[in-house]
């Protein structure tokens, strides 16, 4: 694989055309007039290379010999599995193209994703855990503590110091606060991590609740991220679900939903108003039926909005991931400004290199945005908020 560049003039618009030229696909992206940050791509974890960072207590309790167990992470949920391709509409057969990674190395490994950021042209990616989106289901305390340790050890060698454009988001063991606390000042003030993940399901208590607020003190403290990301379909309702297609239109915006909800609703900004927390995997459109359901209930219950929502949106505390093709997000533009919206592929997760650079080229030709709104979106307010 390899790319060029063309410059292209026009009376009205200087840029230049980003061309990935790969053996059975050309790709043209037009993005090179913005500077892109992926706000939320996925690390593929080994969990041989991970293993490696695991301490005699983790290892015992996840690694037994004479088991045929492969992971050290809960399972995410009965319904995320390899699944067959889509059928085709006029002759009903099952057809899928090939999909295209940006390298020969392992799919969402760190030296996958040091060629797909060069041959993407992404400037900075902010990188989420696979595996570990079940953190949160894990009910033995301490193996949470040591198996967060050893994620975070592990993604610091294998990705931050493998190249400085890979910033990987830490995990942090929820299940006990004051430990919680300890790991997030560790891996901010000695990896120069941005932050940490927060599951958006599996806990015990919604996330406003105030047994994790010693978390959100420290993290507004350390002035880093604190970063909730869907992921399982577990316990919101979706558990019968049969089609992986209707779990997943519905499994990653509703926990961020209740999540986003619970900050603003218990008090979580009000007593951390510094408090800087992305929302991740569930796109934008959730946040217009929120803000409409919000403000209703402010308006009839309240006599006052003490719920500061517009205020904390347009301040750079909060960001949301968007994807490609989002049709809410110009109107949502409109409503509250493009401060906290910003792009993510979600490499190599639903989508190829080929996939990713079109949803990159998508929003940077999005209709009805200024170039200094796609600017935003595509690459600052993400620089910004994750402080790159």
């Amino acid at each position: 694989m390899r790319s060029v560049f063309i410059r292209v003039d026009t009376a009205q618009l200087e840029c230049l055309l980003y061309v990935v030229i790969h053996p059975k696909r050309q790709v043209l992206m037009a993005n090179q007039q913005f500077s892109v940050v992926d706000c939320d791509g996925h690390i593929v974890e080994s969990i041989p290379e991970l293993a490696e960072y695991m301490d005699d207590f983790a290892k015992r309790t996840a690694i037994r010999p004479g088991r045929n167990r492969t992971g050290v992470f809960p399972a995410l949920d009965a319904i995320h599995y390899p699944q067959p391709p889509p059928l085709e509409a006029e002759t009903g057969e099952r057809v899928a193209r090939d999909r295209v990674t940006a390298s020969e190395h392992r799919p969402g490994s760190g030296e996958d994703w040091a060629v797909f950021v060069q041959e993407a042209n992404i400037d900075e990616a902010v990188l989420f855990t696979s595996e570990g989106l079940s953190v949160g289901f894990i009910q033995v305390p301490e193996y949470a503590v040591s198996l967060c340790r050893a994620y975070n050890d592990y993604v610091y060698n294998r990705f931050s110091k493998l190249s400085s454009r890979l910033h990987p988001m830490a995990l942090i063991p929820m299940q006990d606060p004051q430990a919680a606390v300890l790991e997030l000042r560790r891996v901010v003030t000695e990896l120069g991590m941005p932050g940490a993940m927060l599951p958006s399901l599996g806990l015990p208590l919604n996330l406003g609740h105030q047994f994790y607020w010693p978390v959100y003190e420290e993290a507004e403290r350390l002035d880093c991220v604190l970063g909730i990301h869907g992921g399982s379909n577990k316990g919101c309702g979706l558990d019968t679900f049969t089609d992986p297609g209707a779990s997943r239109i519905l499994h990653h915006p509703l926990p961020l939903m209740i999540s986003f909800v619970s900050f603003f609703w218990q008090g979580v900004w009000d007593t951390f108003p510094n408090l800087r927390m992305g929302f991740l995997e569930g796109g934008c459109g959730w946040l217009a039926a929120v803000l409409d359901r919000m403000e209703r209930e402010a308006h009839y219950r309240l006599r006052a909005n003490r719920i500061k929502t517009r205020e904390y949106l347009e301040s750079g505390k909060i960001l949301i991931g968007c994807e490609g093709g989002e049709e809410t997000l110009g109107y949502l533009v409109k409503r509250v400004g493009p401060r906290p919206f910003a792009m993510a592929t979600d490499y190599p997760h639903e989508v190829d290199m080929v996939s990713a650079i079109e949803e990159i080229q998508d929003l940077s030709n999005y209709p009805g945005l200024s170039i200094d709104e796609r600017a935003a979106i595509l690459g600052n307010n993400a620089r910004q908020f994750f402080k790159l």
